[in-house]
């Protein structure tokens, strides 16, 4: 039983411990006491960044633009940004909110991608990229153009530099990368011929059509899935290797040309020269 008398020794003691004056728990005291001081440090530690984050030293005063591609900026310059996004920037140096800023001014016209970032003390630096534009996307309510990446951006159509050689493109709805991508598989297939495309259409009934610069005109056919595409493949094959055959023949009389054919092609003989 002594082992039972030693339990009762030691519950005893912790109860007279925990309920004795907490003044007479001096490890006790000294911990609140640290929590204290640390608790008073930080809010003074706050109140003092926040007295500091409100001198005008940190207000908002100057702003630099830069390319983030290293291309000449063309259509975004300073008095562009500070008419137009400068008055969405809310805050200071220490408040600015960058995300919602870099939004701001990717919201722009001509912004296609924006990086932000502060300038101690007062001012921020705005990275851009502009759009490039490729092509003037048609049959839309609201004209748009093309950039190189295939993406649709509205723009004023007259500050495109060069508008008018700008090629035409146009497709369904929501088609804009599809497109994007047969322009660059034609433009491959078209290399040795020396020209360019002036105009690529894809149908609703997803039937291409294209123009070249030289006034030729090429039905490619519907392309549904991966077997119609691997048919188009085929026919363009084959054109490429019987054209120097029909250029003999027709020379440059020929003006539009039908691959909507599994075993061969149809051509038109319009021009007279």
């Amino acid at each position: 039983m002594k082992w039972l008398g030693q339990a009762f020794m030691i519950f005893t003691s912790v109860l007279g411990t925990a309920f004795s004056p907490i003044w007479n728990q001096t490890r006790v005291l000294k911990v609140i006491s640290n929590l204290m001081l640390l608790i008073g440090f930080l809010a003074t530690c706050l109140w003092l960044l926040f007295w500091l984050g409100q001198r005008p030293v940190f207000t908002l005063d100057h702003l630099t633009v830069e390319s983030l591609d290293g291309r000449e900026l063309k259509h975004v310059n300073l008095p562009t940004i500070r008419s137009r996004a400068i008055s969405q920037v809310q805050g200071n140096f220490f408040t600015i909110r960058l995300d919602q800023t870099r939004q701001a001014f990717e919201s722009m016209p001509w912004v296609r991608k924006a990086s932000v970032r502060r300038s101690w003390p007062n001012g921020i630096i705005v990275a851009i990229e502009e759009h490039q534009a490729l092509a003037v996307w048609q049959g839309s309510d609201v004209p748009k153009l093309m950039n190189t990446y295939g993406e649709l951006f509205v723009a004023n159509m007259a500050e495109a530099e060069d508008g008018s050689s700008l090629l035409r493109v146009a497709g369904p709805e929501g088609s804009n990368q599809e497109v994007f991508n047969k322009l660059q598989k034609i433009n491959t297939w078209i290399a040795p011929w020396d020209t360019n495309i002036q105009k690529l259409e894809l149908s609703s009934r997803y039937a291409w059509k294209v123009k070249l610069a030289n006034g030729l005109n090429i039905d490619l056919g519907r392309e549904l899935d991966d077997r119609d595409s691997k048919q188009i493949e085929l026919n363009v094959e084959r054109l490429m290797k019987t054209w120097p055959q029909v250029q003999e023949k027709w020379g440059q009389r020929v003006d539009s040309i039908d691959l909507r054919y599994a075993n061969g092609y149809a051509i038109h003989i319009g021009k007279k020269l």
